[in-house]
Parts: C-alpha cells; sequence; structure tokens
C-alpha cells in the first residue's frame, strides 16, 4: 500500500528542514571565511545572476524586510562588492549592482562550492544524480509556484520575511 499523502509531507517536512539546515550551517561556516554573512553571499549571488535590481525586488527575493536589506546592502558597498545606482527610468528607485570586486569574489565562492558538491555528488550513485537534481529542480518549482500564488507556510496561507541582525 501506498503511503498517505500527510506521511510523505511530513517525511519530506523532515528531510527538507535538514537538507536546509544542513546546507545553511555549512554555508555560514565556508562563507564566512570570505569575509560574508550568509545573507551577503545570497545577495551577491543574485545581484551576479540578475544584475542590477531594485532594492525592493532584491528584499523580496530574498525573504527579507527591507530595513534587513539595507543593512546588508550598506554593509556590501562599504566593503566595495556592491554599489547603488539610480534608475534611469525612474531617480526614486535605488538599484543595486555587483561590483568587479564583489564578481571576483562571487566567482571564486561559486568555484569551490561546485567543488564541494563534486565530492556530495561522488557520495550518491552514478545512476541516482540526475534523479536527484530533477526532483531538486521539480520542489523548486513547486515552492516557488506556491510563492507566487500567495501562499506561504501555515494555514494563514501567509509567509513570513526574516529578520537579518
Amino acid at each position: 500500500m501506498a503511503p498517505s499523502i500527510h506521511r510523505q509531507a511530513e517525511r519530506l517536512h523532515h528531510v527538507f528542514t535538514e537538507l536546509v539546515r544542513a546546507y545553511q550551517f555549512r554555508d555560514r561556516e565556508g562563507i564566512t571565511c570570505y569575509g560574508l554573512s550568509v545573507s551577503q553571499c545570497y545577495t551577491l549571488d543574485t545581484l551576479a545572476d540578475k544584475g542590477p535590481t531594485a532594492m525592493g525586488d532584491l528584499a523580496r527575493h530574498l525573504h527579507l524586510e527591507i530595513s534587513s536589506m539595507t543593512r546588508v546592502v550598506d554593509s556590501l558597498v562599504a566593503k566595495g562588492w556592491a554599489a547603488r545606482v539610480t534608475d534611469d527610468k525612474d531617480r526614486r528607485v535605488c538599484r543595486v549592482r555587483i561590483s568587479r570586486k564583489g564578481q571576483t569574489l562571487v566567482s571564486g565562492i561559486r568555484s569551490d562550492l561546485i567543488e564541494e558538491h563534486k565530492h556530495i555528488l561522488r557520495e550518491l550513485p552514478v545512476d541516482s544524480r540526475e534523479v536527484v537534481i530533477t526532483a531538486m529542480s521539480h520542489l523548486l518549482f513547486a515552492f516557488n509556484e506556491r510563492k507566487q500564488r500567495g501562499c506561504g507556510s501555515g494555514k494563514s496561507g501567509k509567509g513570513r520575511k526574516r529578520k537579518v541582525g
């Protein structure tokens, strides 16, 4: 008999929670050696992918309050890893872009993480690697779809933004 959807959801919750915890704590230890917090690293990574981004959009993407996003960006600007730029179409909009120095840093971090992921993949059977990556891609898509529909965690349907200290 196939497991119930409730039991599968419980298992997904447990596995996903532990995976996120392990990944974030690994990030916290690894990224700090670059002089970045986890939030700073995710911000630079996002800027490297998306290009100059409005502060509000950046905060929404990273699930942060705008005040927390401002503190993260302030620290990145102070270290020369990012810069604030004025939007060409609307001067009231502040965009953030990654600097050359920040891009070099992100490239080094990504390279190191890819090497780490190679080690993780080597722990999996060869014929399971693509299955795991595809399953994780489907999970990401499903989470993003729920977020776009306004469905967050809990029965209220409202997600919570994190504050960064």
